[in-house]
């Protein structure tokens, strides 16, 4: 990975953890459709959605929120590595 790319992801992973911490204020969840969209608006990821759908539900994890997976191609994709992750 370059430079670049890591300043970017990290960049990334600082404005899903803001994003987070402002939803947490309000609900009791994370819409991973919509908070990609709003992230998308501000900046250009550096990774797939997938891969985002997994950063978000870390993150809303920590802050106690629950996650809903609302697009239907990404939900298949993204439960194998989180239940992969609870008996680790």
């Amino acid at each position: 990975m370059h430079y670049a790319d890591e300043i970017a992801l990290r960049r990334l992973k600082m404005l899903v953890e803001q994003y987070v911490l402002a939803r947490s204020r309000r609900y009791d969840f994370v819409s991973t459709e919509l908070a990609c969209q709003a992230i998308r608006q501000v900046v250009r990821s550096p990774i797939e959605d997938t891969e985002l759908d997994h950063l978000l539900a870390r993150s809303a994890v920590k802050q106690g929120l629950s996650v809903r997976f609302d697009r239907i191609g990404h939900l298949s994709a993204a439960l194998p590595e989180l239940i992969g992750e609870k008996s680790v």
